[in-house]
């Protein structure tokens, strides 16, 4: 019975398996870190996902990007989804997805990328604030927009803005949004003037 159903790929699966657990066990045991979920949130172009994927390698531990897991449900990009369902029900569609990763993985300790307005959702916030050490990755107004100017094509709120209207845009989503991921968080890192290997840094001293 247990021969047939362990075949040499699934003893490979399950070592593999055996040894990253034991390995990102020894590393948060070193840093005195729990098994949680570390979920970094702020405004878009901050570098949420990026910092997310660092901190995952340097943890040992699995990184997820809410967008990336709503794009794969749904068959479509975020920007595409905006454009036809439009933001309100792609807040619906992203309160179901944040909830479903939450319930599958909180024996384990996995970083999520929230997306930027994803804490707009008073579930959400509620969510996070229950269930995940919540960091809010925080920069200015001129660092932001520096940043969103580089890829503002393929952000669905800000594709068709001139600077100045990026500008404003900026300013009013985020004094808007900022309540929310000070509601939430238990800590705030400020990534201006920060390499990624720093912001990193600054957030294992946090948790």
């Amino acid at each position: 019975m247990y021969q047939s159903f362990l075949t040499k790929s699934n003893w490979i699966h399950l070592i593999k398996r055996l040894i990253l657990l034991l390995k990102q066990t020894r590393h948060l045991r070193y840093f005195n870190i729990q098994i949680m979920i570390i979920a970094l949130t702020g405004f878009m172009g901050v570098g949420k996902s990026t910092i997310a994927e660092r901190l995952s390698l340097f943890l040992y531990c699995k990184y997820t990007d809410l967008d990336k897991i709503i794009e794969h449900k749904c068959s479509q990009t975020i920007e595409t989804l905006f454009a036809t369902k439009g933001e309100a029900e792609f807040r619906k569609i992203e309160e179901d997805a944040l909830e479903n990763f939450i319930s599958g993985n909180k024996d384990q300790t996995h970083i999520l990328s929230l997306g930027g307005g994803a804490l707009v959702s008073e579930k959400n916030r509620k969510l996070i604030k229950e269930n995940t050490f919540c960091i809010y990755l925080k920069a200015n107004e001129i660092t932001l927009q520096n940043r969103i100017s580089k890829s503002h094509k393929s952000r669905p709120l800000m594709k068709n803005l001139t600077s100045v209207q990026m500008t404003e845009k900026i300013s009013d989503m985020l004094s808007v949004r900022e309540t929310g991921y000070l509601d939430v968080s238990k800590a705030v890192v400020d990534v201006d003037n920060l390499t990624i290997s720093e912001v990193v840094g600054k957030i294992i001293s946090l948790i």
